[in-house]
């Protein structure tokens, strides 16, 4: 049986450290039925996924344990008032920067698709992506990311529209390209990790963190090594 690693809990919440390929949803492998058998609902009745994960993308994940705080900590993720950060490595190189710089173009709070990742324009609404570049090789680019609005794929649609995909992305990214990068690095995940979340707790603020993934590191030093 699968079980997916638990880095913190507490009365009522616990924080798992996803990987990529697991749904947060409406997959019968998902991770709500997984902590179902993994906790046991004998002990838990209640499982709560608070915010979104894309299958893809590996990392931080809140579950409230029952739904009135799942309710409450819901409201700081449609409010904006919690801090996510996640990492990113993008196709191609681009400047090393210490200071953040911004992705403001609106897009759609749907799922597009590579052809237009910004969606029809009457559906567009505000988004904003705080990222910089902490790594860059010859073939590719870390960045680090702040999200100041929680838009459907919206870090694969702002590094799409950038010209510098996430690799791996099925979704956004050149199916060539991805393909070749998979044989090459022999790895066909998708390069997103959900590194750290801030946030407000029955009251008190928690700060939860996960390391950078050993595939993220292999790559850039893979990269690195094919200059």
């Amino acid at each position: 049986m699968m079980t997916l690693p638990i880095i913190a809990e507490g009365p009522g919440w616990i924080v798992i450290d996803k990987p990529a390929g697991v749904s947060v949803h409406n997959d019968p492998q998902d991770v709500t039925q997984i902590l179902r058998k993994q906790l046991k609902t004998g002990t838990f009745q209640d499982i709560h996924p608070v915010h979104r994960l894309d299958k893809e993308t590996s990392g931080l994940l809140l579950i409230a344990l029952n739904a009135t705080l799942s309710r409450e900590l819901a409201e700081q993720f449609q409010a904006h008032t919690c801090e996510k950060t996640y990492f990113a490595i993008l196709r191609g190189a681009m400047p090393v920067n210490e200071n953040y710089q911004s992705w403001t173009l609106p897009i759609s709070d749907k799922a597009e698709g590579r052809k237009n990742p910004q969606g029809l324009s009457k559906d567009r609404v505000e988004a904003r992506t705080n990222y910089k570049v902490t790594e860059a090789t010859k073939y590719f680019s870390l960045i680090e990311v702040k999200l100041l609005t929680g838009r459907q794929h919206q870090i694969r649609k702002h590094s799409a529209m950038a010209k510098h995909s996430i690799i791996g992305d099925a979704r956004y990214g050149d199916p060539k390209y991805n393909s070749r990068m998979a044989k090459i690095y022999d790895t066909d995940r998708m390069f997103l990790h959900a590194a750290k979340l801030k946030i407000k707790i029955s009251g008190e603020e928690k700060t939860f963190e996960s390391p950078l993934p050993e595939d993220f590191r292999k790559l850039l030093q893979s990269g690195n090594s094919s200059e």
